[in-house]
C-alpha cells in the first residue's frame, strides 16, 4: 500500500513539472528597461534663435542605445513661452521609458516676456521662485498670468492646479511712458474669486533692467510682486 502511494505522489509531481514547463515555454525571466538621462537642464533661447538640443544618453542592460531614442518637441521660436522636449525609447517587449526638459523662449527686451518671480506677503514673508508670463496683446495692453505672483500656485497650494484648481489670477494692465502700471478691467476668474478681493494698487516697469514690480491689494493687505526677466 505504501509503495502504491509513493508511486501516485511521484506521478502527480511529474505531471506538475510537465505543466510548469509548458506554461513557461518561450518566456524570458528578465526584462531590461531603457534608462534615459537628459543632458543639462532647462534651456533658454531668445526669440528667433535656433534651438540646439544638448541631447540625452540612454542605456539598456549596460548597452548604449542613445541612437534609438526618439526626440520630439513643440518649440516655437517665434513666440515667448515655455516649451517641452520629449525623449523616449522602447525595449523589445514594448515597454517604454521617457524623459523631458523645458525650453524657455524669451525676449531680449520688452514687457512681453517670461519672468522669475519674488513675492512679499502682507506679513512680510519673502518667497522666491516660480515662472510667470506676461503676454503682449498687441493693443497696448498686457496680460500677467498671476497678479499674486504665484502666492497660491507656487507657495500655499503648490501643484493643486494640476488637480483642476485654478489658482492663477490673470490681469490685464497698461504701462505708460514713465513705466507706471495701471490695471485694465477686472482680475480674471480664479478659484477664490468670490472670497478674496484682488486688484493692482500700483506698479512700475523698469525698461533698463526689464524688472516689473506690481503691488496687489490682497483682501485688505498688500502683496508685492517683483518679476525679473529670464535671460540666457
Amino acid at each position: 500500500m505504501k509503495r502504491t502511494f509513493n508511486i501516485f505522489i511521484g506521478l502527480l509531481l511529474a505531471a506538475g513539472m510537465v505543466s510548469c514547463e509548458k506554461t513557461t515555454e518561450g518566456l524570458t525571466g528578465i526584462t531590461y528597461y531603457p534608462v534615459i538621462e537628459v543632458t543639462g537642464g532647462t534651456q533658454v533661447i531668445y526669440l528667433g534663435e535656433t534651438y540646439v538640443d544638448p541631447g540625452c544618453t540612454a542605456v539598456m542592460n549596460g548597452e548604449d542605445i542613445t541612437d534609438q531614442v526618439t526626440v520630439t518637441d513643440n518649440i516655437d521660436n517665434t513666440a515667448v513661452g515655455i516649451y517641452t522636449v520629449n525623449y523616449s525609447a522602447v525595449n523589445e517587449q514594448g515597454f517604454s521609458a521617457s524623459a523631458s526638459r523645458e525650453v524657455y523662449v524669451v525676449a531680449e527686451s520688452g514687457i512681453g516676456n517670461l519672468y522669475v518671480g519674488q513675492m512679499t506677503t502682507p506679513k512680510g514673508a519673502v518667497m522666491s521662485g516660480g515662472t510667470h508670463m506676461v503676454t503682449d496683446n498687441g493693443d497696448g495692453t498686457y496680460t500677467l498670468d498671476d497678479v499674486m505672483g504665484g502666492y497660491y500656485c507656487w507657495y500655499t497650494y503648490p501643484g493643486y492646479d494640476a488637480m483642476g484648481y485654478d489658482f492663477f489670477a490673470e490681469v490685464d494692465f497698461t504701462v505708460d511712458a514713465s513705466g507706471a502700471v495701471t490695471q485694465v478691467g477686472d482680475v480674471g476668474d480664479w478659484y477664490f474669486a468670490s472670497q478674496v478681493e484682488l486688484f493692482i494698487i500700483d506698479g512700475h516697469y523698469d525698461a533698463t533692467t526689464g524688472v516689473l514690480t506690481i503691488n496687489t491689494s490682497y483682501n485688505g493687505g498688500t502683496l508685492k510682486v517683483v518679476l525679473a526677466p529670464i535671460t540666457k
